[in-house]
């Protein structure tokens, strides 16, 4: 080490000018807005196909009306269709703000509302994905989305200038409720 070393400049990486926005006395955390994007691609991703197959078939999807009679197997049986379409346009839409890190908790609460009602429904089927009646997998989605909701889209993202982007707790705590009692709603009037 020479005498002329400057160990108080900030360390630059690719991803500089779109790291978050700390103070130059705490550590910095370059990986942490890539590690959310990548978190907020698979999520919305998966999310949004799912929406594409619940809506219109695609990926060789039920629609509208075969993801009606696939939720009256699950228990749920009172505006299935309604429900159908509720679901559907949740996961894309909530898939596409995830994505690009737009409203990200309230999309994530859209999410986890809907993943938690999957995990309801699956329940009874035992804890790993056999035949479809696991709820491994969508017990992932909803604990990716919770994750969301309490970090915020991270600094890679459209919403980089909004307040609960700096301070993501108190919004992802309304989130959260909203969340729960949207999926509380869906349970107590459709089964």
């Amino acid at each position: 080490m020479s005498s002329g070393d400057d160990f108080s400049q900030q360390p630059t990486s690719l991803l500089s000018g779109v790291e978050d926005d700390r103070s130059d006395d705490s550590p910095r955390q370059g990986g942490l807005g890539l590690g959310l994007l990548v978190l907020r691609l698979a999520l919305g991703a998966t999310m949004g196909a799912h929406g594409l197959q619940h809506l219109f078939g695609l990926f060789g999807g039920p629609g509208i009306g075969g993801f009606a009679r696939m939720l009256e197997t699950f228990g749920y049986h009172k505006q299935t269709t309604l429900l159908s379409w509720i679901t559907g346009i949740t996961e894309l839409g909530g898939g596409v703000l995830v994505i690009v890190g737009l409203f990200t908790p309230l999309a994530a609460a859209g999410l986890l509302g809907v993943a938690a009602n999957a995990v309801y429904a699956k329940f009874h089927g035992g804890f790993f994905e056999g035949q479809g009646q696991g709820f491994e997998f969508e017990l992932l989605l909803a604990a990716s989305a919770l994750s969301l909701l309490f970090t915020g889209s991270g600094p890679i993202s459209l919403e980089r200038n909004t307040p609960w982007r700096k301070r993501p707790l108190p919004l992802g705590l309304v989130s959260l409720l909203l969340a729960a009692a949207a999926a509380v709603v869906v349970i107590v009037l459709t089964r």
